[in-house]
């Protein structure tokens, strides 16, 4: 992750390395989002893995990279601000009546809020245009849906399945509980899209949809590349 902040800080403020990129504009991307408890890291791995190790690139030699938590130190370091202040605005934390109408007539806050959503805007549409990366959550799908060279991942499953799998890697006391964390979280992460779409987010920004629990992820990767290679985006 280091590697790849570093890159994105040196080229973001190297002004004669930014207009020479600039022309570099076909590269293709993807961004992948996911209902909560589908495997959408192992997923992007997998797809990346795959992509770099069969060396299906078209006229550039670009690797691919995963990109998600890396938005977030980038954001942090671009504002001087602790990346927990960045997830809590992407958290969409649930606040009482009062506290919304006390945070809108806090102009510090307000500001905070509206500079950390347009700084994170800037930095997933930089990444996305400098190609070959798969952008996984944090509200990729609504800053880049316009962009003619993404391919646009929704990753879906029944909540029980999603539930069963949840409790494997999280120490929730029943399945219930698991089903009510991730109905929560699916509903803060659909908050989060309609903020960072200025409410205009709707499933046609999504181009495939995958149930994970019928498609295993190695079928999903594969289903990808092939859906490149038809765009023209990678050889096959």
């Amino acid at each position: 992750m280091e590697n790849i902040l570093f890159k994105y800080m040196e080229d973001r403020f190297n002004k004669a390395d930014s207009e020479k990129k600039k022309a570099k504009t076909d590269l293709p991307f993807i961004t992948i989002s996911r209902e909560y408890g589908c495997p959408s890291k192992d997923i992007a791995e997998l797809l990346v893995r795959k992509i770099n190790s069969h060396l299906y690139l078209k006229n550039n030699v670009q690797s691919w990279s995963v990109i998600s938590k890396e938005i977030l130190e980038v954001t942090s370091k671009e504002l001087s601000v602790d990346t927990k202040r960045i997830q809590k605005f992407m958290n969409v934390e649930n606040r009482s009546t009062i506290d919304e109408i006390l945070n809108s007539l806090s102009e510090k806050y307000y500001h905070s809020d509206k500079k950390i959503k347009n700084t994170l805007s800037v930095i997933i549409s930089d990444f996305a245009k400098k190609g070959n990366v798969v952008i996984v959550g944090r509200g990729g799908v609504c800053v880049t849906h316009h962009l003619k060279n993404g391919i646009h991942i929704r990753l879906t499953a029944p909540i029980e399945w999603r539930a069963e799998r949840i409790l494997t890697y999280k120490k929730y006391h029943s399945v219930e509980e698991a089903k009510n964390v991730a109905m929560e979280i699916d509903a803060k992460r659909s908050e989060l899209m309609k903020i960072m779409s200025n409410n205009s987010f709707n499933n046609s920004f999504f181009d495939i949809s995958y149930n994970c629990m019928t498609f295993s992820n190695e079928e999903i990767a594969d289903s990808i590349i092939y859906h490149l290679g038809l765009k023209g985006r990678i050889l096959i």
